[in-house]
């Protein structure tokens, strides 16, 4: 049996079931997703109904491609019969303005005409025959570029819509014939609302009693005195609607529009969906009311600030409030401002309602763990899509492996899990809504946005400790007994002749686990922070040009652990400042987001422990720094001088002010040296190890060759 993808995303303590919605299935289905809560909090009977949905819209999408997607969608047969009735009224309307005067025969015979032709639709509609109305159906579908084949589905559905449109333009046009303009509901929003020219609302004329059509006897246009370049419509004749006391409405007046205006209407209306630029339609006005004045139009208002401006308001903001912000925080901002504006635009802060909150903090749950962050990656909703497939292929793999080789229950559950694509842990998810945040609390502060617009979007800290707590833990570990195997990899076993190079991860990561330095302070050692105390080799970490320490105490003395001068360390400084080499580690490049060493030095690590088979999540670099705390925790080393040590706040008054020299360096350097680290076997260029006794903890290396 295949297997599905889950489709299940948590908002806040619910999980959902959600699904993009195929381009085939598109035209069927409003929204871009099938996204509908599981009414469960268990992630076990979740996956049991999110299973059920998979298949049961796996059905739905069969069924529409069985149907056929690409038949014309609501939209498209809307615009096809706007466009046709546009079309045919405008082309009538211009007959009868360029066709001169006429009398009570051609009027009649006109009104016909209409009559006939609403009579055939009529007729097309009873017996489903729309041979009548394939001539102005084909020039619509031309004009509009839609592909349809006549005698097909799309064209039946089609013509019997445009059938009942044109008897709609015949009714129409029968009173225009005569004289009378009035609203209709489709016509209205397609030919009679045109936009005001301020930008306002469509001007929408009110409909009045209509005036009979004039007698087939006589027929005369009264026309009242008017000044030059402007006509008036007929007078207002009463009707059954109207009192019968003999009063005239007065006239509208209306600028006269030229032979070559006339002329030109059908073809401007030939374009797909778009309303002829001409005057509005006029119509009559209320028996008794004269003619409003023409109202000035409303200055535009301001434009709002849009969420990306806001957002470089608040993070000149955040900057101010922090000079170490824009290193160590500015590019997880600029990482959550991209997807914002992929998941939602860049609109107005009034735009974004909870809902669409909501749906972006759920998009961050679906989220791959290592999605592509370059500026050249594919889009949210892209990166997504691939995840979700590349996880329904691993998930089909496992299920047949499970059911070839009859997996046991844990067996099969550890294959599943390894079949799924990790994806971004809930405080990378809480961090992007974090920063989302303070953007809108900074544009409440202006008016722009509500005040509690992120309330039940971003968790509260209960919310999050459940997430977190259904998560692999992925806490940070000491080395500890892992240490041996990473000092055991070729970059410290291999030989090593003479003034050759060392590997790039040797001397920082035995500099880090013997001194508890912090990744960039490792790093950024000059051949000047090199120094004695009472003939006692030592560190000094400290801020320089080019040089950063992470808040607490801006700089601190670590002495030399003896491991590290027994393998060389000072002799390497001294050939350094022979050379004239400021910085111990000049090779290491900064990286180009934040300017620091220890960015292109983590992927270094990183890829380092891959090749030799020796990664672990949770020991990083860093946990060298870790593993130096927790070995002198167990030998019972003072917290004070562990503090000190690492370079963290001691928040005691007596020891911050009352001793800030802290204890002598000789207790410093006796209790660096009691961290115990095997380097029996780590090979350096300027320590022989036949100098060395064969005592069972020191191995003997033959000599080369």
């Amino acid at each position: 049996m295949a297997a599905h993808p889950t489709y299940i995303i948590r908002r806040g303590a619910t999980l959902v079931f959600r699904r993009r919605v195929p381009a085939i299935a598109a035209n069927f289905y409003s929204k871009p997703f099938f996204c509908f809560s599981l009414r469960t909090h268990f992630i076990s009977e979740a996956r049991r109904r999110a299973a059920i949905a998979a298949r049961f819209t796996d059905d739905l999408i069969g069924l529409i491609e069985m149907c056929g997607a690409d038949m014309l969608d609501e939209r498209q047969l809307d615009c096809m019969v706007d466009d046709l009735m546009r079309f045919e009224v405008a082309a009538t309307e211009a007959l009868r303005e360029t066709c001169g005067p006429r009398g009570p025969d051609a009027v009649a015979a006109a009104v016909r005409l209409h009559e006939a032709t609403r009579e055939t639709m009529r007729a097309a509609l009873v017996y489903n025959d729309y041979t009548a109305v394939s001539a102005p159906l084909g020039r619509t579908l031309d004009r509009l570029g839609l592909p349809v084949e006549t005698g097909g589905e799309d064209w039946s559905r089609a013509a019997r819509r445009a059938a009942r449109a044109l008897i709609e333009v015949a009714d129409e046009n029968i009173h225009r014939e005569q004289g009378i303009y009035r609203t209709d509901s489709r016509l209205a929003s397609s030919i009679g609302c045109a936009a005001d020219p301020g930008g306002r609302a469509p001007i929408v004329a009110t409909q009045f009693g209509l005036p009979p059509a004039p007698p087939t006897a006589s027929y005369s246009m009264r026309t009242s005195g008017s000044a030059s370049g402007t006509i008036a419509n007929p007078s207002h004749r009463s009707s059954g609607n109207d009192p019968l006391d003999g009063t005239v409405a007065e006239p509208v007046m209306r600028p006269v529009c030229s032979t070559t205006q006339a002329a030109s209407a059908p073809e401007n209306t030939s374009r797909a969906r778009h309303v002829p630029e001409r005057e509005p339609v006029p119509y009559r006005a209320a028996p008794q009311q004269q003619a409003e004045p023409p109202v000035a139009p409303e200055a535009p208002p301001a434009a709002e600030k849009k969420f990306s401006e806001w957002f470089e308001d608040a993070m000149a903001l955040k900057e101010e409030e922090s000079p170490g912000w824009r290193v160590n925080n500015l590019g997880n901002w600029r990482s959550t401002r991209k997807l914002f504006i992929e998941a939602h635009g860049d609109r107005p802060m009034s735009f974004y309602t909870k809902e669409r909150l909501l749906e972006f903090r759920a998009l961050l749950c679906a989220m791959p763990k290592n999605h592509h962050k370059s500026s050249d990656s594919p889009g949210l909703y892209t990166i997504i899509d691939e995840a979700e497939a590349e996880e329904a292929r691993n998930m089909i793999i496992a299920e047949n492996e499970i059911a070839e080789h009859g997996l046991n229950r844990g067996d099969a559950e550890q294959r599943r899990a390894r079949a799924r694509v990790q994806r971004v842990r809930v405080a990378t998810v809480y961090r992007h809504m974090q920063a989302i945040q303070f953007v809108f609390r900074l544009a409440a502060d202006h008016g722009a946005a509500p005040v509690n617009a992120m309330k039940g979007v971003i968790w509260t800290t209960k919310q999050l400790d459940r997430l977190k707590a259904e998560e692999k833990d992925m806490k940070r570990l000491a080395w500890g007994d892992k240490l041996a195997d990473l000092l055991n990899t070729t970059a410290f076993t291999a030989p090593v002749q003479p003034g050759a190079q060392m590997h790039d991860v040797f001397w920082p990561t035995l500099i880090a686990v013997h001194s508890g330095m912090r990744e960039e302070e490792a790093l950024q050692l000059k051949t000047d922070d090199f120094d004695t105390i009472a003939g006692i080799p030592i560190f000094r970490i400290q801020c320089g040009e080019g040089q950063h320490i992470k808040s607490g105490t801006r700089h601190r003395i670590v002495p030399l652990h003896k491991n590290l001068i027994e393998l060389g360390l000072l002799r390497h400084v001294q050939e350094c400042r022979r050379k004239g080499q400021e910085w111990l580690f000049p090779e290491i490049d900064r990286c180009a987001a934040k300017g620091r060493l220890s960015g292109t030095f983590t992927k270094t690590f990183g890829h380092f422990r891959i090749k030799e088979g020796v990664y672990d999540p949770r020991r990083d670099f860093h946990s060298l720094r870790t593993h130096f705390n927790v070995e002198l925790k167990r030998k019972k080393c003072p917290l004070e001088i562990r503090k000190r040590l690492l370079g963290h706040k001691l928040r005691d008054i007596t020891e911050e002010h009352y001793d800030p020299e802290g204890s002598p360096i000789e207790e410093y350097k006796e209790w660096v040296d009691r961290l115990e680290i095997d380097i029996s076997r780590v090979r350096s260029p300027y320590r022989d190890l036949r100098e060395h006794p064969a005592d069972g903890k020191i191995i003997v290396f033959a000599a080369p060759g």
